[in-house]
């Protein structure tokens, strides 16, 4: 019986070739596109499911009273809290203290390194592919890698054992890999050292007191645990350690959860986002279905009757539509397999990848995606195959045999409804990529208060090998720089637009009695000219003035308006419980962007530090006249090719590094854009099947119309005026609910476009154009039918 149901099934699909194959077209994308965002989704929430009881596991909060947060908090704290709290099972902390260089043979390479406490498998737990979770970090000079890491220096070996020389001098013992971390994991992690192994760095003891944040940390909790009490309790400690618990809001215990969302924010819309379009596609792709089968339905009221007279029963019908619609469906699953792994996956790596790391497909690992996807597909199936049918197969007999359906009446409201349905969907997306197009424009263009252009920015960094060597060859080159003509200017630095560190450090006023956090940076004194920020009050920084003695600072109008100053007349940024003078505050610089324009211009502060500082700042900025840049790069580029370093010398423009801070929102209006044209086009081979169906049941109205004089215009406006009727009215029902969600979103910008008319506008035309184009193929070719051979038919 199934072999009949499949080899009918195949000759009406044949038969049907060109709603077949729309039918086609269109499942296969859609499915493609579902298909990735459900893994991007599955792999996100699937990320640190190695961790076991990660539903216990917390980490603390810092809130101001400014408004401010940060998860960082003074060394001393965690050893505080498990000592106070018999809830607090296992606790670490987790931060960084440079990168350490690891040699092992000839190979020389640096990762991202963490130091961690010998608790930090108690609290994570995280899977070790070679050694002893106990163990692993409880010798000094061990050493744990990511199985990204061993692969890079080990190959597939086991390197527990092994030694690898850290810094030129300590003797690292591996004593673990990791098991494979997803890239979409909290951790980003490539070494890990324990953190004894700094007990020995003086500037790390100093460091430890309970005036610095710099660590986060990590507890895990007893099962129903009494949140609130662990809450106050750590709340008593920071009243009576910290320095000034005053600047103290709150100490939040944040679930482990949350933590990827604290770090990237924007995950949180991406997630989301992925989820909602996934939804959408998903039912623009059953609309399409519903539309396309209920039109073939017309046109098979006589198989139908046929088959009921021969004794068919309703359920065997009904088991041959789903048949028909099953074949279609697992065929465009196969092709949308392969369009996610060849095509969707790599451009999903392309588009994330640099922010949160590329993932792959593993249909052992990730099968669940898989088991989703047939389920999904098989749940279609019987929707599009019964309910059509169930509506035809109540056709009386009599009625069907003779192809009398027009006597029928016609279920108009619900086909136009799938259709408004679609097209609402498809112009929200639309109206989303423009309104953001404009928003990235804005922020990519807007004047950032420093010049961008002509500016090359090299990275200094570089680890050198030989110090008072590369120290030399670093000088000649500046007074080179400095003595061309093509040259305006040169500056080094600490800090950059679009890179600055999170250093923020407390300045008290103790006239005002206030504080105020401020991100601290260092720069020479040719930065602020180099970059053309304007001086609002006060001077630049001066070699011979500010080269000895006192560091003078330069703060920016942020931070004179959070003092409350009208002056710098005297000013002096201090520490509120430190006896020294503080830094002489020489001028005032007009607010620039130096982060990008979603958030807003913090309080700033430069130290001054000396332009020979080589390794103390990281950049070289040289302001070019325009068109000579290409051959300072080569002058730069060559000059650094004789200095011995571990890593190699890179340089860019800072438009592109400017630019480069909207790489993630630019990824998401890919995403949106992708999602638009998948919608609109998807929704368009729908309708291009409609009209077909309709042109195909109307040709004798058509033929008889135009032998009445009717000319080509009036056919084609006949038979696609409904339709573009139905586009406005999904255009009138997407336009509110658009400017709705995206005024919410742009409210997260400090700096935003006002939603304009014109916007709306843009997509409701860019969506009209699209569909009267799919229209007009198939309304002008029934137009021009000879209509001596239309009225032939039948």
């Amino acid at each position: 019986m199934l072999k009949n149901h499949i080899k009918y099934a195949l000759r009406n699909l044949w038969k049907n070739k060109t709603l077949s194959l729309l039918n086609l077209i269109g499942l296969s994308i859609g499915v493609s596109s579902v298909l990735t965002l459900l893994f991007s989704v599955y792999a996100y929430y699937t990320a640190d499911e190695t961790i076991p009881d990660r539903e216990n596991i917390f980490y603390l909060k810092t809130q101001l009273k400014d408004g401010n947060s940060y998860r960082e908090v003074p060394y001393p704290l965690l050893e505080k809290v498990i000592n106070t709290s018999p809830e607090v099972l296992a606790g670490t902390h987790l931060h960084g203290w440079g990168n350490i260089w690891l040699e092992y043979g000839e190979k020389e390479f640096q990762n991202r390194t963490d130091y961690a406490d010998p608790g930090f498998f108690d609290v994570f737990g995280l899977p070790l592919k070679y050694g002893n979770q106990e163990t692993a970090l409880k010798d000094k000079y061990s050493i744990v890698l990511t199985h990204k890491v061993s692969q890079q220096i080990f190959g597939n070996e086991n390197p527990v054992g092994k030694t690898l020389i850290g810094a030129d001098t300590l003797n690292l013992k591996v004593t673990g890999v990791f098991e494979p971390i997803s890239p979409y994991s909290s951790f980003r992690l490539g070494v890990v050292l324990p953190n004894t192994l700094l007990k020995d760095n003086p500037t790390f003891i100093s460091q430890t007191g309970w005036t610095n944040s710099f660590s986060p940390v990590y507890f895990k909790l007893r099962q129903d645990t009494d949140l609130a009490t662990v809450k106050q309790r750590i709340g008593q400690l920071v009243e009576e350690n910290y320095t000034d618990p005053t600047t103290i809001a709150e100490m939040k215990v944040m679930p482990y959860a949350e933590m990827r969302t604290d770090i990237i924010p924007v995950v949180d819309t991406i997630i989301g986002g992925s989820i909602a379009a996934s939804i959408f596609v998903l039912l623009i792709i059953l609309v399409n279905l519903l539309n396309l089968n209920t039109s073939t339905m017309f046109r098979r009221t006589k198989d139908i009757a046929v088959r009921k007279v021969l004794g068919s029963s309703k359920k065997s019908i009904i088991i041959q539509f789903c048949v028909e619609n099953g074949i279609l469906v697992f065929v465009a699953i196969i092709i949308s397999s392969v369009l996610f792994l060849l095509v969707n996956l790599p451009r999903l790596n392309d588009t994330f990848g640099p922010e949160f790391g590329r993932i792959s497909f593993d249909i052992f690992k990730d099968y669940p995606v898989v088991l989703a996807i047939f389920v999904i597909g098989f749940l279609a199936t019987l929707m599009v195959g019964i309910f059509p049918t169930l509506r035809f197969i109540k056709i009386p007999v009599s009625l069907a045999i003779k192809g009398k359906i027009n006597q029928m009446k016609s279920n108009f409201l619900l086909r136009n409804s799938f259709i408004i349905l679609q097209f609402t969907i498809a112009i929200l997306f639309i109206s989303i990529a423009v309104i953001l197009n404009h928003q990235i424009d804005f922020m990519k263009n807007a004047d950032l208060g420093f010049e961008r252009n002509n500016i090359l920015v090299g990275n200094i960094d570089l680890d050198y090998k030989d110090i008072d060597a590369a120290k030399s060859k670093f000088n000649a080159l500046l007074n080179e720089l400095e003595s061309n003509p093509y040259v305006k200017s040169v500056s080094t630095s600490e800090a950059i637009p679009s890179d600055y560190y999170f250093n923020y450090t407390n300045y008290y006023d103790a006239a005002k009695d206030k504080d105020v956090r401020i991100r601290r940076s260092y720069a020479d004194d040719s930065y602020f000219k180099t970059l053309e920020v304007p001086m609002v009050m006060g001077r630049h920084f001066d070699r011979n003035i500010d080269g000895s003695g006192e560091r003078s600072v330069i703060i920016n109008e942020a931070a004179m308006k959070a003092f409350g100053w009208t002056s710098i007349e005297g000013r002096r940024l201090k520490y509120k419980y430190d006896d020294d003078a503080g830094y002489p505050i020489v001028g005032v610089v007009k607010d620039f962007h130096y982060q990008d324009m979603q958030n807003a211009v913090e309080p700033l502060v430069h130290i001054y530090r000396d332009k020979n500082a080589l390794t103390a700042h990281r950049f070289l900025s040289v302001s070019v006249i325009e068109g000579q840049e290409k051959q300072i790069e080569s002058i730069i580029s060559a000059a650094f090719n004789t200095i011995d370093t571990r890593r190699a010398y890179e340089q860019s423009r800072l438009t592109d590094k400017v630019s480069a801070q909207y790489q993630l929102i630019e990824g998401i209006l890919q995403s949106v854009n992708i999602t638009a044209m998948l919608t609109i086009f998807i929704s368009c081979l729908g309708m291009f099947g409609l009209i077909s169906f309709m042109a195909k049941r109307r040709v004798k109205e058509i033929g008889v119309r135009k032998v009445l004089g009717a000319g080509v215009t009036k056919i084609v406006v006949l038979l696609s005026k409904e339709y573009i009727i139905l586009v406005g009215i999904a255009a009138l029902i997407a336009f509110p609910i658009t400017w709705y969600v995206m005024n919410l979103w742009l409210d997260t910008f400090a700096y935003s476009i006002a939603i304009q008319w014109w916007m709306f506008a843009l997509a409701g035309l860019i969506a009209l154009i699209i569909t009267s184009f799919t229209l007009g193929l198939q309304a002008v070719k029934s137009a021009m039918a000879n209509p001596v051979k239309s009225l032939r038919m039948e």
